[in-house]
């Protein structure tokens, strides 16, 4: 059959059919680069996500509608860290494994609500416990429900440790806490400080007005043992004060020897005797009947045992008993105080040798003292290499304490302690002695130089450094007692100076001033004073001195 170029039916369908294949295969081609740039779009969006997930400074964690846990930032790892790899593990499960049941079920029920409801839900310092039941944090957390890409709602958690910031509050609470105590404190001290200095001047202030109105020398004399008396005892509590300051700044030293235990206990009987008898307290002695050595400073260890019978006598009642025991327990010497006074509470026990401490503040039970004392034995036992404890049964039950020290074995004599200076009647210095008493307190000047012409010497004042070395210049003086603090020149200038004149290379200068610290005796020894005495001085004491520098003068200075 003959053909007449035109396309037949079957031909035209063929043709038709490749042109929609062709088109078809075109399209496929599209989607399938669509579908690629899709899942590329959504491999990029998703590493953004968990770039951006990663990269946040607070703790992240995502949960999806099932409680399953589908991602979580690198600030959220270290609460999970103990646990493992979490992705993908039951939210619920793992919860219970970081926290307390009743805590875990309560978050858990968070969750469960927002997913439901959309809800946010905040909590403010949330407290975690980790499974060992070893560490505390605390966290500000919130949660809110997002949409997920497989249309469900998921949870995300967003939190920060506040641990340090709430480590930080409590510091700063107890740092209030103690400042506000410590002021409190302060105050409790500087009126105790105002009481007890107010205690001695009142019977000073009666004896002076005794001696000015008394006709009889026996009301008199009487009037002067009082006076001595209460300056001791003044003298005594600025002691105690200049050594807690120097224990306290590290620069306190003991002058330690071979010495025998009983011996200084003894003297410190006898110097805390007097306030026992004036109570009508009977105390009673045991001493070892061997002797018991001891490297230790004799006058800082007659302190302590003196502070503790002082002690005893304060708080127990007028009658009661006093035992002071002293025995050895193998390589230790045991100091024991008992008394059946007023007791210590259970409570006041671990403070009792604290600072500026009193067990008993009551006006009804007013005491002298300005807690300083039982502290200061604590520190001069330890520096002694031993220990000091309490025991009370309570309130009303008396007190004892112990001290315990080590002993050291030696054959050699013991150093004796070194007695108090005794009040005794002023000794004369030679009447030749021309004396320049220079002290910025006219009243303090004026009266040594009238005690000191009272015991056969010429005198003369000054009242300020320049004043005291024009003064020396003219007066030609074999002694100066010279204060330390002065205007216009102090003591140490005042000296120097003197020292530079030919005139002045032998005159015995004595520091008499109220800074008795090791420091400000090296400072007066290199500024060519002879001595140094801190006020008030005790005449005998001054007399004693003079008597001792005066034909050496020359060498020391």
């Amino acid at each position: 059959m003959k053909s007449t170029g035109e396309p037949t039916t079957m031909e035209q369908q063929l043709r038709e059919m490749n042109e929609a294949l062709l088109i078809s295969s075109v399209r496929q081609h599209e989607l399938t680069e669509q579908a690629q740039k899709a899942e590329a779009a959504l491999r990029e969006s998703n590493a953004r996500f968990e770039a951006v997930f990663d990269a946040s400074p607070v703790g992240m964690y995502l949960v999806d509608a099932d409680l399953r846990i589908r991602q979580m930032s690198r600030q959220a790892r270290p609460i999970f860290g103990n646990i493992g790899e979490v992705i993908g593990r039951d939210f619920v499960e793992v919860i219970h494994i970081l926290w307390p049941p009743q805590s875990a079920d309560e978050i858990v029920a968070c969750f469960r609500h927002t997913l439901e409801s959309g809800e946010p839900h905040v909590a403010i310092e949330f407290s975690e416990v980790r499974y060992d039941r070893k560490v505390r944090e605390c966290y500000d957390w919130q949660i809110h429900r997002i949409n997920l890409p497989d249309r469900q709602y998921g949870v995300v958690c967003y939190f920060i440790d506040v641990s340090k910031r709430m480590q930080l509050s409590d510091d700063l609470r107890q740092y209030a806490a103690n400042m506000f105590d410590a002021d409190r404190r302060k105050n409790e001290f500087l009126a105790m400080l105002a009481h007890e200095l107010r205690n001695p001047l009142a019977p000073i202030s009666n004896a002076l007005q005794i001696m000015r109105l008394a006709e009889d020398p026996q009301s008199v004399h009487a009037a002067t043992e009082m006076m001595e008396h209460q300056v001791g005892e003044m003298v005594r509590l600025l002691d105690d004060l200049l050594d807690v300051n120097r224990i306290s700044r590290g620069t306190f030293e003991l002058r330690r020897g071979r010495v025998e235990l009983a011996s200084v206990v003894r003297h410190a009987v006898e110097a805390s005797r007097p306030a026992m008898e004036s109570a009508e307290q009977a105390l009673t002695i045991t001493l070892p009947p061997q002797p018991i050595y001891l490297n230790a400073d004799p006058t800082r260890l007659a302190q302590v045992v003196g502070n503790l019978l002082n002690n005893a006598n304060k708080f127990s009642d007028k009658g009661c008993g006093i035992v002071l025991t002293v025995e050895r327990d193998g390589d230790q010497a045991v100091i024991r105080v008992c008394d059946n006074g007023v007791g210590i509470a259970a409570g006041e026990l671990p403070r009792i040798f604290e600072m500026f401490v009193q067990v008993d503040t009551t006006l009804q039970r007013s005491v002298g003292g300005l807690g300083i004392g039982l502290a200061l034995v604590k520190n001069l036992v330890e520096m002694h290499g031993g220990t000091v404890e309490v025991h009370s049964a309570g309130v009303g039950q008396g007190s004892e304490f112990v001290v315990r020290l080590p002993v050291i074995e030696t054959i050699e004599p013991a150093q004796q302690p070194v007695p108090e200076p005794t009040v005794s009647a002023p000794t004369k210095t030679t009447p030749s002695s021309r004396i320049l008493v220079v002290d910025d307190n006219r009243l303090a000047a004026d009266s040594m130089a009238k005690l000191l012409e009272l015991t056969g010497n010429e005198t003369h004042t000054a009242y300020d450094g320049l004043e005291a070395v024009q003064a020396a210049a003219t007066f030609r003086p074999d002694v100066v007692l010279l204060d330390i603090g002065l205007p216009k020149l102090n003591g140490y200038e005042a000296a120097r100076k003197i020292r530079e004149q030919p005139w002045g290379k032998n005159i015995v200068i004595v520091a008499l001033t109220g800074w008795g610290q090791d420091q400000d005796r090296q400072s007066s020894k290199a500024a060519g004073f002879n001595g140094h005495m801190v006020k008030p001085v005790e005449l005998t004491a001054l007399m004693k001195l003079l008597a001792e520098l005066q034909p050496t003068a020359g060498s020391d200075s």
